[in-house]
């Protein structure tokens, strides 16, 4: 069964009316291209919630659960996600500069040909996600659980990576600074590395 099969619309102003209202489980919501920058979700339900091209720059979305949320082309840019449930969210070609991903769960989450330049991830699960030809740089990866994510052709230059987890994780053709290899990284990762 498609998971977005049930799916119901709701306006940008209906969303904020149930959010003031205290009902905040919005499952399968449709809120495709939505207008809610700076808008307060914290601790809201919006799993396999369609996000495609809404625009949520600056907002925050601490401790929600968006799991198998659609947010193809979402504009997240500055927005905070910070322990936020992103298992096995679909992010493809999202824009997530300066985002906060702080102790957050991308666990499969599919963010390839992401702009997440500048973005946070401090201590994220971010196993088996998919992100390839993902725009990294200057992404704070410390502490990051990176086990059998696809980096593959992802830019990674000036990035910072402290204490990341690089177990099975693929980094074909992938753009990396000259320490990730002299601090022995590189033995941890996959194989499948392209200079």
């Amino acid at each position: 069964m498609d998971a977005y099969q049930h799916a119901y619309q709701l306006s940008a102003e209906q969303l904020i009316e149930k959010c003031a209202a205290g009902q905040l489980n919005l499952e399968r919501v449709d809120l495709r291209e939505a207008h809610l920058p700076f808008i307060q979700l914290e601790d809201i339900r919006l799993c396999w919630a369609d996000l495609t091209s809404a625009d949520l720059r600056a907002a925050s979305l601490d401790n929600a659960n968006l799991t198998g949320a659609m947010m193809w082309r979402a504009n997240l840019q500055r927005a905070s996600f910070r322990w936020a449930n992103l298992h096995q969210a679909m992010m493809v070609r999202c824009t997530a500069t300066g985002a906060n991903f702080k102790g957050a769960s991308l666990h499969r989450a599919d963010l390839r040909l992401g702009n997440l330049r500048s973005a946070s991830f401090v201590g994220a699960d971010m196993r088996g996600a998919k992100l390839c030809y993902s725009d990294l740089r200057e992404a704070d990866l410390t502490g990051v659980n990176l086990t059998g994510a696809d980096l593959t052709g992802a830019n990674l230059l000036g990035a910072r990576m402290e204490a990341a987890c690089w177990q099975a994780t693929i980094l074909h053709r992938a753009q990396l600074d000259a320490s990730f290899a002299l601090d022995g990284a590189l033995s941890r990762a996959s194989t499948l590395i392209a200079v």
